[in-house]
């Protein structure tokens, strides 16, 4: 339509609230910042080796299903779930980076390697109960 730049809805939304950094509380303007929920100067409370273990986890479902490790999670989103370490869907869905579609494809693995797990979890408890 006139005015729409063809562009979807989605596309077009803006956040009702600006985004803060988590750490000092600064208004996050920085696409990667604000994916990190923090900004970039502001100390990390990433969890190393659980960012070492996703990293890993990332490479090998990347090879998996033949795409590029970006595509599975971008080194952002990666930090950002390292630093937050979600314990449930609705947090980890809560991670900029996390769409539906990746949280319904990757989301029991990366919960299981945040629960000290190896990412196998999905394919084990796809099936299997709770």
């Amino acid at each position: 339509g006139p005015g729409g730049g063809g562009r979807p809805a989605a596309a077009r939304r803006k956040p009702r609230t600006p985004a803060r950094c988590r750490v000092c509380g600064k208004t996050l303007t920085d696409a990667g910042e604000m994916k990190l929920m923090r900004c970039d100067d502001c100390p990390s409370d990433m969890d190393e080796a659980l960012y070492e273990r996703l990293h890993d986890w990332r490479a090998a479902r990347a090879r998996e299903i033949g795409q590029p490790a970006y595509c599975v999670f971008t080194d952002r989103t990666l930090m950002a779930i390292a630093e937050a370490v979600p314990g449930s869907e609705g947090e980890l869905a809560g991670i900029p980076g996390v769409g539906a579609r990746k949280l319904g494809r990757f989301g029991a693995a990366v919960l299981g390697i945040c629960a000290g797990g190896d990412g196998r979890e999905g394919e084990a408890e796809a099936a299997g109960e709770m």
